[in-house]
């Protein structure tokens, strides 16, 4: 009988899929590049011979904040389970590296960092709940850091045109934060315990039953306000230094704005951002985000669009190890399944 042949794309495993990706997206926004400048050439010499150092000061402001981030998520832990802040923050990379670089890998990663946060002796539920939280607590902090760009906007009077693009980011914003509580306080757990008793069937380690355990971790995390409030603290941080590697990278490019400005760009540019959640790194829409949001305080379209490719070769420069690093931790946590009791270090 013949076999049915099996593409190499088909086998590849998920970390050589990101790499693709990643090479991917670092092709097409330089074909972006020279395509939006082609009248400026100088000036696209410029930004490319700039490129490194500005690289580089994207990495100085990005990693500080993949470590805040880490501390909103770990605050949400109760204190006698958190695990150290490295530990943390890699699994953070990890989260960050699969959005980047693989379809829906905002999905993606926060399951494998919650799996992986579990093999290190925390339960289950509450591991998945705590990833799924900060999640939505990130949603929640964009939110008010959009209506922050928003507001500043407002007040240096821009026409009704720019300010229609402004409230459709904050309408993106709210519509994305007010679903993820709505589906985490309303969950069908009558449709999503049939689904996962079907699934038992065929993988016997399925417990139908922990969804209720997951959404019962969930809700007990909603009402502990404080637990809340620093994680939000955090993610607000974390923002603001976004909206200081824009300025930063602007000022590389010889732009200068206002950090107020810089916030205006960051903060609608992020949340126009999550329009294209399901697309690896959100791929061209996070270029044209930054390029509409820049638009609004002055900043011309070449610049906005440096600073758009500087922070995608941030992206692929960071995700790459980032996938090979995930893997690792895979392998070492699949290794040491049968000891339970161990805690695994990512």
């Amino acid at each position: 009988m013949a076999t049915e042949a099996v593409s190499p794309i088909a086998r590849a495993p998920w970390w050589r899929r990101g790499i693709r990706n990643g090479l991917l997206l670092g092709a097409l926004v330089l074909l972006a590049a020279l395509a939006l400048n082609h009248d400026d050439l100088p000036a696209l010499r410029r930004m490319l011979a700039e490129a490194p150092f500005g690289i580089a000061l994207s990495l100085g402001v990005h990693i500080p904040q993949i470590v805040i981030t880490a501390l909103a998520w770990r605050s949400l832990l109760p204190p006698a389970e958190r695990p150290p802040i490295p530990a943390m923050a890699r699994l953070r990379w990890f989260r960050e590296s699969a959005n980047a670089l693989l379809p829906a890998g905002a999905l993606v990663g926060q399951a494998a960092a919650a799996r992986l946060l579990a093999r290190r002796g925390i339960a289950g539920d509450r591991a998945g709940a705590t990833a799924t939280v900060d999640l939505t607590l990130e949603a929640v902090s964009q939110l008010f850091f959009t209506l922050a760009g928003v507001a500043l906007l407002l007040g240096g009077g821009e026409g009704e045109g720019l300010l229609r693009f402004a409230l459709a980011g904050f309408g993106i914003a709210l519509g994305g934060a007010a679903a993820m509580v709505l589906l985490q306080r309303r969950l069908p757990l009558t449709l999503l315990e049939r689904g996962l008793a079907r699934l038992a069937r065929r993988w016997p380690a399925i417990q139908p039953g922990a969804i209720r355990d997951f959404q019962a971790a969930i809700l007990a995390l909603h009402a502990d306000w404080p637990r809340l409030v620093t994680a939000c603290l955090w993610h607000s941080l974390a923002w603001v230094l976004g909206a200081v590697e824009v300025a930063g990278l602007l000022w590389l490019m010889g732009h200068d704005v206002t950090l107020a400005e810089a916030l205006v760009i960051e903060s609608l540019a992020q949340a126009l951002r999550n329009a294209g959640f399901m697309l690896p790194g959100a791929l061209a829409v996070q270029e044209g985000a930054i390029i509409g949001a820049a638009a609004l305080v002055g900043v011309p379209p070449g610049a906005a669009l440096a600073v758009a490719l500087t922070r995608r070769a941030r992206e692929v420069v960071l995700s790459l190890p980032g996938l090979l690093a995930w893997q690792r931790a895979e392998i070492r946590a699949t290794a040491t399944a049968d000891q339970p009791a161990a805690r695994t270090p990512l």
